[in-house]
């Protein structure tokens, strides 16, 4: 650490242009540097503290406020806001109650995202109709958390959402609304109010003792219900399956991680449609829906199709597989080498492994203990070119 000090109080003589050669001279620079160090640290430890995170992919790095107690057990109240260089921004507050195995919560969410990228529904859907939407999103729910056993908890939540799809706002895309219509984008004219119920449960398979060959796993499994209020047009059923499992393979802190993902949407009535913009997506990120959901990742990524761009395909049937393999390379930095396949469909019966587009890439991680708070992925294969993709994780100052 001593080290380091001086070597950045080197650095800032130099740039000055009033570099000393004795190391002791660099003892008052080192003092402030050790300052401010101590004075970031606890600033981003305090209960209200900064806040730098992205709203939804390719929303751009916001900052904001954060309020999160290390409340423990009983009463917590958590609350953050995040306005990105894009004008993106996302607001949302809960309200919590919580013992050792038990955790009830109720949630308010506001999400504003001017410009989301519609290409079309299917596997067959072309770069070339790429367009832009609009999407403000309210939400307000309740969810109950029960921990079983150290290995095994399950979860029910329910939640009132207001989605209200509108023109993207884009200098060289065309609106949404420009190239496709309602058949072509279910939900796109009108956007009725929707209740939706899930249960879920989460299952940790524990690392083996030491640099075992078993790293852990986690599985994760969700159905909901989303009921159309308002037009009995969009009411549908949604069932997803994430598992991940990590190995230690060929040395001492190096990883491989194996994660899938399957999700599968049907509607009550032939009649009945499903929204677009509640569809699962593939292609760098998928799009979250508010701080009820949760889901696993790969390894420290949520990012799906490195080779595509985000939200690139979009239907009913999503199926996804991914493998990457992670070796530290300096201090906190490690370096990753992954391949992604995966597909969308329109109907069940196209969820096998024909057709799948895959990509393979690398990816270098910063890492502050042992979770990601940086991460830049290069995706290749895809056929639409290379792919950077940026990770940031909820904290990343020191």
């Amino acid at each position: 650490m001593k080290d380091s000090r001086l070597l950045l109080a080197v650095a800032i003589q130099l740039a000055a242009g009033t570099a000393l050669p004795a190391q002791e001279r660099y003892t008052p620079l080192m003092a402030i540097i050790d300052r401010t160090g101590d004075f970031l640290v606890g600033l981003f430890e305090r209960p209200l503290r900064p806040d730098f995170a992205t709203v939804v992919p390719g929303s751009g790095i916001g900052a904001g406020l954060t309020l999160s107690p290390r409340c423990g057990t009983g009463w917590c109240v958590d609350a953050n806001g995040v306005v990105t260089v894009r004008r993106y921004w996302d607001a949302q507050g809960t309200l919590s109650y919580g013992t050792r195995t038990t955790r009830v919560a109720a949630y308010v969410a506001r999400r504003h995202m001017p410009k989301l990228d519609f290409f079309g529904l299917g596997s067959a859907s072309a770069e070339g109709d790429r367009t832009v939407f609009s999407l403000d999103g309210r939400l307000v729910g309740l969810q109950a958390e029960q921990r079983l056993s150290g290995w095994l908890a399950v979860s029910a939540r329910a939640e009132q959402l207001w989605p209200t799809v509108g023109s993207g706002r884009s200098s060289d895309l065309p609106s949404l609304e420009a190239l496709f219509d309602e058949a072509d984008a279910p939900g796109l004219t009108q956007q009725p109010k929707f209740a939706r119920y899930e249960a879920s449960l989460r299952l940790d398979i524990p690392a083996g003792r030491s640099l075992a060959f078993n790293q852990g796993g986690e599985l994760r499994a969700a159905y909901a219900f989303y009921e159309d209020q308002d037009l009995d047009r969009y009411s549908f059923r949604r069932l997803d399956i994430e598992v991940r499992q990590r190995f230690a393979l060929l040395g001492a802190l190096r990883r491989l991680t194996l994660h899938g993902r399957l999700s599968t949407t049907t509607t009550a009535s032939g009649t009945n449609a499903i929204p677009f913009y509640l569809m699962p997506t593939l292609g760098g990120f998928d799009l979250p829906q508010g701080p009820g959901d949760q889901t696993i990742g790969s390894d420290g990524t949520m990012a799906t199709l490195r080779g595509f761009t985000n939200y690139r395909f979009r239907d009913r049937h999503l199926l996804l597989l991914q493998a990457e393999y992670r070796i530290p390379v300096w201090g906190p930095i490690d370096l990753s080498i992954f391949g992604d396949a995966g597909k969308v469909a329109s109907s069940r019966d196209d969820r096998d492994l024909d057709g799948l587009r895959r990509d393979v890439g690398v990816g270098l991680s910063l890492m502050r203990g042992p979770d990601t708070a940086l991460r830049f992925d290069v995706g290749f294969g895809g056929g639409e070119g290379a792919r950077l993709f940026l990770t940031v994780g909820r904290i990343i100052a020191p």
